[in-house]
């Protein structure tokens, strides 16, 4: 599968590569993230190129991963990464993007995120929505609380998705207990 590759970030933005990729560099530097292009069918049920970064420890990893994603026919409706969108994460999320690297908090404030350090893939958020109590992100997402629909996209306890990550040893946000958080895969390091 030719189409699924893993490239520095210099190799693929070249001299565009801070305005691309916005970090703190005395919290993680670009050597230690890599960009993945990769194949994923859309909720069209064609195959597109999708793109993500992660931390160059989990690269591989999330490579075969996605492969996984593809050979099942996981739909996914976007991939792109975070510059897309800005940086925004409410507009990634309200557009149903997955996405992994973004230099950022996490949502309540406080320490960075997993996602700041390349750790942490969210899927299709729009339809795995985060819930703590009333907060339903994005707000696009209320409809799909209930877990107990079928949608396109949506990932429960115990399914293909959530066995092919759990078995590579990311912890999905679906488990936690004070609050829900769908979309979201994490690996601790």
């Amino acid at each position: 599968m030719s189409c699924f590759q893993v490239l520095t970030l210099q190799e693929q933005y070249g001299d565009c590569l801070e305005q691309q990729v916005p970090l703190d560099p005395s919290i993680i530097t670009y050597d230690e993230l890599r960009y993945l292009k990769v194949l994923h069918f859309g909720y069209d049920g064609l195959f597109h190129v999708g793109e993500l970064i992660v931390n160059v420890k989990v690269a591989d990893e999330v490579l075969d991963i996605f492969k996984q994603l593809y050979l099942m026919r996981y739909p996914i409706e976007k991939l792109r990464v975070m510059s897309c969108y800005g940086g925004s994460d409410e507009l990634s999320m309200e557009d149903n993007n997955s996405s992994s690297f973004n230099f950022r908090h996490v949502t309540d404030g406080g320490k960075l995120s997993n996602h700041a350090y390349g750790l942490a893939i969210d899927l299709n958020p729009k339809v795995n929505p985060y819930v703590k109590n009333d907060l339903v992100l994005p707000t696009n997402g209320l409809a799909y609380v209930n877990r107990d629909q079928h949608v396109l996209g949506i990932i429960k306890k115990n399914d293909a998705v959530y066995q092919l990550f759990t078995s590579h040893g990311w912890t999905w946000g679906g488990d936690w207990t004070s609050l829900k958080d769908y979309q979201h895969f994490e690996k601790k390091y």
